[in-house]
């Protein structure tokens, strides 16, 4: 009765890890042409016009990771909240990241937009305090 009891407990174990690896979370296929590090050369507003940022977008264990490092000196700031819509990829930075965004030196919420056009990537960011979107347009590195 015993090697029975311990039979049960040994398959409910392993069938236990095979369900939960199973379960893994997969980054979508739809994800995989986002996949990568983009230069990108910031168009609107004009205050901006050649502004570069560079944006990263990784597979971090299973599920979709983003940063943004809006200043070449800066570190990147980590995304808190990334969401693959259909042909759209967002991306949120908010006042509990890591490394929030700042805007004179108070902690700013931060969405961004990235779309694929070719082998170009759209961003559109809108940051808390601010009325105007700023866009731009990037390449792969």
């Amino acid at each position: 009765m015993r090697i029975y009891a311990r039979a049960i407990v040994i398959v409910g174990i392993l069938t236990a890890g095979m369900l939960a690896a199973a379960q893994v979370a997969k980054v979508p296929t739809q994800a995989a042409a986002f996949l990568g590090t983009w230069t990108v050369t910031m168009t609107a507003p004009d205050e901006m016009k050649g502004d570069k940022v560079t944006v990263r977008i990784w597979d971090k264990n299973g599920s979709l990771a983003a940063s943004i490092q809006t200043r070449q000196e800066g570190p990147a700031i980590e995304a808190t909240g990334v969401l693959l819509d259909a042909d759209m990829l967002i991306f949120t930075v908010s006042h509990q990241g890591k490394q929030p965004m700042r805007e004179n030196g108070a902690p700013i919420w931060a969405t961004f937009t990235l779309t694929l056009d070719g082998d170009s990537l759209k961003l559109a960011q809108m940051l808390e305090r601010s009325a105007t979107i700023k866009r731009g347009v990037g390449r792969r590195q």
